[in-house]
């Protein structure tokens, strides 16, 4: 074995190396996750389970705007149109159980166990790491980077010239094949390992993409100069294996143009057609290029494979019923045969098997929130923003009248290919906390839809539940107004507190309506530091000394916003309350 084989080998063990010290820091909190039995079965495979109790689904889907209504009631909403400012009666303390008064300690519910992370034990450390620092990249993120980063160059340029021994850059590349696949197949082994979705590990796979795109084009440089001195440049490109080289470069190098950004947002579908057609004509040009190439590409064709396999495994082909909420401006996408195998926070990947949708929509694929805890008859629920052509055409498809056993009514009934469920929070037991808090913004809030109702009925030790939700027009409300009041007027031992925050100017008439005790609305931005401060406070002094899970759902610059809040927390605060365990779910990835 040559110095080059020598260095490539032990690269790619230093790096599986890295990923084992990952996975055995996640052990902790996978036994606490799977030390509950129910949780074997949540959140691999959709399924559908009988014999629920029928329920109809606790949302406002009138097309007129409807608030509670009650004149001899006092108002819980005052609005001052001269200052847009609102006024909300104080939210009193619910009723708990009390565990002194229950004789038998084995009826009580059992709490999951903890689990433990940086966040909970060294607050200083969690908020460095936390911290962004370019391009949203948190500050652990971009460390773990510079390592991988670190151990590509020491192997490429260690004792060898790229314009003298451009062969080396060419085993680099080629130990890397396995690695990029790996990253970006959506069920991630690397993930499973340490307890996160593939979403959390793309940066990484456009990372390894970014490095092998320029490590081909050293090697090709490399070679075409140390022909062009020695004159005979033309004899090697004439041979058949250095053309298998350039087929494989012109792939990487149209991988690398197609995977920017500015591609992937103007014209996503061409984005996956090239990496389709692309990467497949790679592999087969590598292989003739050089024969020493054909272990690494065997080793990606299985990651791929089964990759595929166990996409078409957890791939449902149902109806589903499509339902317009006008004041949010999104479809209401419910699929009553799937009900039951997601956890929390979790998402699937839909596809509308319609013509309606447009020459190519039909094909195109979509990764959507579930917006709805589990096991409940309604099925599964997705909220579609309408933000683009394709979530427009679902829009306008759901606004289409159609007719059903109480008449005509607007909805429509479309065929769906719905694949799941992927992402979620991973090992974290959310359940494990003393206190929760959700900052999502517009249709982010199906995060906290999904959360909260699991955290209601599971047993935990929560003390407190907060909802922050951001939206542009307080018309927003009305047709989730019905689920906040179940959520808030149903959790007898934990207190749930929802606030709105509408940003836009008031253009509806709201006198004489009132919003039910635990429910605000409030016009301007929240403002994060007080609200997490108090959520804080909240918890300590209901007696919660396990941490406060933080949720946030929606834009990227909420996310980082957030990041940014939770960072700069009190560490006398953080301390108290056992710590704070930051999760994040964006728009874009």
């Amino acid at each position: 074995m040559g110095l080059d084989d020598t260095l490539v080998y032990h690269a790619d063990i230093l790096i599986f190396g890295i990923i084992l010290i990952f996975t055995v820091a996640s052990l902790p909190r996978a036994y606490a996750r799977f030390s509950r039995r129910s949780e074997w079965f949540q959140g691999h495979f959709l399924r559908s389970i009988g014999h629920l109790p029928s329920t109809k689904p606790r949302i406002n889907l009138n097309l007129t705007p409807s608030y509670p209504h009650d004149p001899e009631k006092p108002s819980f909403m005052d609005f001052d149109h001269g200052n847009s400012s609102t006024t909300c009666a104080p939210l009193p303390y619910l009723h708990r159980i009390n565990s002194a008064h229950v004789t038998d300690e084995k009826s009580l519910p059992r709490i999951p166990n903890r689990d433990p992370t940086l966040s909970s034990i060294w607050h200083p450390v969690a908020s460095v790491l936390r911290s962004r620092v370019h391009n949203g990249y948190s500050v652990n993120q971009v460390l773990l980077m510079l390592a991988y980063i670190s151990i590509i160059f020491y192997v490429s340029f260690y004792k060898s010239d790229p314009f003298k021994d451009p062969l080396r850059a060419g085993f680099v590349i080629t130990s890397q094949i396995p690695f990029v696949y790996a990253f970006a197949t959506k069920n991630n082994i690397i993930g499973m390992m340490v307890g996160v979705g593939y979403e959390k590990l793309n940066y990484l796979h456009r990372l390894v993409g970014k490095l092998m795109v320029i490590g081909a084009n050293v090697h090709f440089i490399g070679y075409i100069y140390k022909w062009s001195l020695a004159g005979n440049i033309k004899k090697y490109l004439a041979d058949d294996f250095i053309r298998w080289g350039i087929v494989a470069l012109v792939c990487l190098d149209l991988l690398g143009f197609c995977s920017t950004e500015y591609i992937r947002s103007k014209s996503y579908n061409l984005f996956i057609a090239s990496h389709v057609v692309s990467f497949t004509i790679f592999l087969f040009a590598a292989c003739y290029h050089v024969p020493a190439c054909v272990p690494y590409v065997v080793a990606a064709c299985v990651f791929y494979i089964l990759d595929l396999v166990v996409r078409a495994i957890k791939t449902r082909v149902t109806t589903a019923k499509l339902r317009p909420l006008p004041e949010l401006g999104i479809t209401r996408v419910e699929v009553p045969s799937i009900n039951a195998g997601w956890r929390a926070g979790q998402h699937v990947r839909l596809r509308v098997l319609s013509s309606s949708m447009g020459w190519w929509g039909w094909s195109e694929v979509h990764p959507f929130t579930i917006a709805n805890v589990a096991e409940t008859s309604e099925g599964m629920v997705l909220m579609c923003k309408k933000t683009g052509r394709w979530t427009g055409s679902l829009f306008s498809m759901a606004q289409t009248a159609s007719y059903g056993e109480t008449g005509k009514e607007v909805g429509r009934d479309v065929r769906v290919m719905v694949e799941g469920p992927y992402g979620g929070v991973g090992h974290t037991m959310m359940s494990s906390y003393s206190g929760a808090m959700f900052v999502v913004g517009g249709s982010g809030v199906s995060f906290a839809l999904s959360a909260v109702p699991d955290l209601i009925q599971a047993p935990t030790g929560l003390k407190f539940i907060d909802i922050v939700w951001s939206v542009q027009d307080p018309s927003s409300l009305t047709p989730l107004l019905p689920l906040f009041m179940n959520l808030v007027q149903n959790s007898s031992s934990v207190r749930v507190n929802v606030q709105v925050f509408y940003t836009r100017a008031i253009s509806t008439t709201f006198d004489g309506m009132y919003l039910p005790q635990g429910i605000t609305l409030l016009p301007g931005r929240p403002k994060l530091e007080r609200l997490l401060d108090a959520a804080i406070t909240n918890t300590v002094s209901a007696g919660g000394s396990s941490g406060v899970f933080v949720g946030v759902c929606g834009p990227v610059s909420l996310a980082h916003t957030m990041a940014h809040v939770v960072r700069d927390s009190d560490v006398r605060l953080c301390t108290a309350v056992g710590g704070i365990k930051l999760h994040e779910e964006t728009f874009g990835w």
